[in-house]
């Protein structure tokens, strides 16, 4: 036997008629109303052949939906298949007369477009460089943009315009933003980036044209002997005082020595061209010698 101590009148009372709106658009009959009506209209036999019409709906929604699925896994299957294979270029693919070829680059796919965020404050004139150069091997076209980060277009975005006859073999889509080092995003679903102009460099060397893979070179000495000039490149980007940056100008000095391109190369090379975009951005502070002036008009001619 139970016992209570209070007794509550109900807070809601269903039995009592609501108060609707007059601007309402449509009527509804109430939901327990409604289910208690049904339910005492029903008969058995009714109930019964309703219930079976409810388990034979029930079974066809169940089969579609697994068709569905069934042709989503082989759409997926086939879109996997498609992403790990390699990019399939050739030498036909190029519209050039060169029977330079840019090799397969499975982390670009089939479209060759790249991003590469870059600040205002240092243009990556390299990549304007290699446009130039590769414009027979391996045409280039880039196009800017710029972010929000950015008030307005920088000046130097006008001299990244170029034109590219035929269909290009790689698209860099260059947006300016306030970025701390030049980016490239190579797959943006797997977030893969390469920090800073020489490492973007080393990379394109890779995927461009095979006369200018450096480390292609047999004479590993000498490989190293370019990626050091490489690394100088990134620290003279970094660097801060211009006691450091001249001690980086007269290594770039010693490595021109009296060649007319840089380590010695006998034409120019990606070397030259990192070279050259970093002098470019440091402008007169970089404090030149002769030998550096005449080398940098010379990398004027042929890369601007």
């Amino acid at each position: 036997m139970s016992v209570c101590m209070f007794k509550l009148r109900p807070i809601v009372n269903h039995d009592e008629p609501l108060p609707v709106p007059s601007h309402n658009m449509y009527t509804m009959k109430p939901v327990q109303e409604a289910a208690r009506t049904q339910g005492q209209d029903k008969a058995p036999s009714s109930a019964a052949t309703g219930s079976k019409g409810d388990m034979a709906a029930l079974e066809g929604r169940q089969e579609d939906i697994l068709k569905k699925l069934s042709k989503l896994r082989i759409d997926i299957e086939e879109l996997r298949a498609i992403l790990r294979q390699p990019s399939q270029v050739t030498a036909s693919s190029l519209s050039t007369s060169s029977n330079v070829k840019c090799p397969p680059c499975p982390e670009l796919g089939e479209s060759r477009d790249i991003v590469v965020y870059a600040s205002p404050k240092n243009p990556p004139y390299s990549l304007l460089g290699l446009a130039r150069v590769w414009r027979a091997s391996c045409p280039i076209q880039i196009s800017n943009h710029t972010h929000s980060s950015v008030k307005e277009a920088p000046s130097a975005a006008l001299t990244f315009v170029n034109e590219v006859t035929g269909v290009p073999n790689l698209k860099i889509i260059l947006i300016w933003k306030e970025v701390p080092e030049t980016e490239l995003v190579i797959n943006p679903i797997r977030h893969i980036a390469v920090r800073g102009e020489t490492n973007i460099l080393r990379f394109l060397s890779r995927v461009g044209p095979t006369d200018y893979a450096y480390e292609a070179n047999s004479n590993l000495s000498q490989v190293a002997l370019l990626d050091e000039v490489l690394d100088n490149c990134q620290r003279l980007a970094r660097s801060k005082t211009v006691k450091e940056k001249q001690a980086i100008v007269r290594t770039f000095n010693a490595s021109l020595g009296k060649s007319e391109w840089m380590c010695g190369q006998p034409k120019l090379s990606i070397i030259d061209t990192a070279v050259w975009s970093v002098l470019k951005q440091q402008g007169p502070s970089a404090a030149l010698t002769q030998t550096l002036t005449k080398w940098m008009e010379r990398c004027d001619s042929m890369l601007l």
